[in-house]
């Protein structure tokens, strides 16, 4: 049987079928997170602009988060959370932008959280797999890194986002497409990112979903973690931090939170953020 997490922790990573990846409905995740003891969760369903099966349409839109309500009203013992998962695009920030105001309107509420994403460089849905070779093949992956840094910094210092989900998706496929790439050779393009993220508050994910596939390890690694911790320490900026299996089915919620839980508390991060219609709160993990 799974174990089950301490009590306390948070999933602020979930996905159900409103869109073509979800397999699994709102009621169901909330009676997996209740059995394993997590606290609080967010969903936070896909919006891309150039993938009209991954964007939530309004009306669905509008049933999910009704069937939110029912489920808070079901677990009172469950703090949850209204997110978004939004793509960005470089030019298309208005954009962007209004299309957030138009799911909010149509509930009459703010969004609770709303992660930004990269999942598609160089005109690439790289973060599909049978897409994905398109990318990859007979590419520098030094260049191909640095340009996804760049492109999450650009999406970062739009001010369009509470956190960036899984800051290091780039890596999604090695030992798959693709072969390791040591830190070292990325780290410069890293850095910069980091600065823009401790400029701009705006925080960063511990996505577990990496620790499930060849990569083997969450995004961001240990190392991108690392040294987001030690820039924010010497710039005097709180850690903006928070924790998310990323599950699309029913059997992967929560999956590996523990282990992501362990991460930050080895490398001496006793609090994780929540949010609530924008607003940030700290969380002790």
């Amino acid at each position: 049987m799974t174990e089950r997490p301490s009590p306390g922790l948070i999933d602020y990573h979930l996905h159900t079928a409103v869109t073509i990846d979800g397999k699994m409905n709102e009621v169901e995740a909330c009676e997996r997170v209740v059995f394993l003891g997590i606290q609080e969760i967010a969903f936070t369903n896909h919006v891309m602009l150039n993938q009209p099966e991954y964007t939530v349409p309004q009306e669905a839109f509008v049933a999910h988060w009704e069937q939110i309500q029912e489920c808070q009203k079901r677990y009172p013992q469950l703090v949850i959370r209204l997110g978004i998962e939004m793509d960005y695009y470089t030019g298309r920030e208005q954009e962007i932008a209004a299309l957030l105001r138009s799911y909010e309107e149509l509930i009459g509420r703010p969004f609770d959280l709303i992660l930004g994403a990269i999942h598609e460089l160089h005109g690439v849905f790289f973060s599909n797999k049978h897409l994905a070779p398109k990318l990859y093949p007979d590419c520098d992956l030094v260049s191909l890194y640095q340009d996804y840094f760049t492109l999450a910094g650009e999406a970062t210092r739009s001010h369009l986002f509470d956190v960036m989900a899984h800051p290091d998706l780039i890596k999604k496929y090695t030992n798959d497409l693709t072969p390791p790439m040591d830190f070292d050779q990325y780290c410069t393009a890293v850095e910069l990112f980091v600065d823009a993220l401790l400029e701009c508050g705006v925080g960063l994910e511990v996505n577990t979903k990496g620790l499930e596939i060849k990569v083997k390890e969450a995004y961001p690694s240990d190392a991108f973690l690392a040294l987001y911790l030690s820039k924010a320490s010497a710039s005097g900026v709180e850690p903006i931090i928070t924790l998310g299996s990323d599950a699309h089915k029913v059997e992967d919620v929560g999956i590996h939170i523990v282990e992501g839980a362990a991460i930050l508390r080895r490398l001496g991060v006793s609090k994780i953020t929540r949010f609530e219609k924008r607003l940030k709160s700290a969380f002790e993990l």
